[in-house]
This record gives C-alpha cells, structure tokens and sequence, in this order.
C-alpha cells in the first residue's frame, strides 16, 4: 500500500531491496530511488501487532497506541545501522484482526 501511494505520486521504489548493510539478510519493506531527506533515500518498514496479544497486554494498559509505538522503536533499532545511509521510517499499526 505505501508502494502505490509512492507510485500514485510517481516517486519510483523499490519493495524489499536487497544488498543493503544487514548482516542477517533481513531487509526494509521500501526503498525510495530519489534523495529524500537530507540527500538520503527514504527506507520504510511496516510491521502490524496486536494489541491483545498476551506479550503486548502490559504495554497496550499504558495508552492507546503504545503497543505501536513500542514496535516502531524496535523497528528503528532493528535498522540502526541503515540510518547513515537512508532516511528510516518505521510504520507501526495496531490491529485486533484476527484476535477474535
């Protein structure tokens, strides 16, 4: 969905992109072709939780949103290391799909 609204706008992307510097071989959802901010590609990754999963039951009794939040801080330290070279953005979202 974040690739066709780049599209929509015609910024050219690239889903998954390869070869950038994780050891694992894990990867960001998006990568923009042009400078976005500061001269840097626009790196995205999006990750969905559940706020009544019993691992997230803690963290969502604090705030609305607070499970996102914390999974968008993961995100951005999952990705630490890309932030040199690109523009991280992490998208977090909270969904009770599927907990019924």
């Amino acid at each position: 969905m974040i690739a066709r609204a780049f599209a929509s706008a015609d910024i050219p992307v690239i889903k998954e992109p390869s070869g950038l510097t994780r050891a694992d071989g894990k990867r960001p959802d998006g990568l923009s072709l042009i400078p976005w901010q500061g001269g840097r590609p626009l790196c995205w990754d999006v990750t969905v939780v559940c706020p009544t999963a019993s691992s997230y039951l803690q963290t969502a009794n604090v705030s609305t949103g607070a499970v996102a939040k914390m999974a968008a801080i993961c995100k951005t330290s999952k990705y630490q290391e890309l932030a040199t070279q690109y523009t991280f953005q992490p998208t977090a979202l909270e969904s009770l799909a599927g907990s019924m």
